[in-house]
């Protein structure tokens, strides 16, 4: 009868042993798919950092490309204002000239010298 109750002590170990090794299973199971569910977060996370960059390295960019056209027609308006300062420059030297301020009088004001004839005629358009 004791060995009976000894086969009977090592089943019931035994059964232990089973249900101990299947909850062990059952814990590393648990584990290697919260591993797993933590790996796929922080790749979501890396993604959506990674297209935020992308999308502000974008819209810098197209922020630079803008403002660099800008400055070239800024630089051209710039050459253009410049040449044109000149131009009043060299004309502001010559309006204490006589001769400069006939020309002008004639051109602006259609002043006539004593004995002259104005002739006006239409534009063709």
């Amino acid at each position: 009868m004791q060995d009976r109750y000894k086969e009977d002590i090592k089943v019931e170990n035994r059964g232990a042993e089973d249900i101990e090794a299947a909850l062990s299973e059952r814990q590393e199971a648990r584990k290697a798919k919260v591993a797993a569910s933590q790996r796929r977060k922080k790749r979501r996370m890396l993604i959506i950092i990674l297209l935020a960059f992308v999308l502000m390295a974008t819209m810098c960019g197209r922020d630079i490309i803008r403002l660099k056209a800008e400055n070239a027609e800024l630089k051209k308006q710039q050459v253009s204002l410049e040449k044109q300062r000149d131009e009043l420059k060299e004309e502001l030297k010559n309006t204490g000239e006589s001769e400069y301020i006939r020309e002008q009088a004639r051109k602006q004001l259609r002043l006539l010298n004593p004995g002259e004839i104005l002739f006006t005629f239409e534009d063709d358009e």
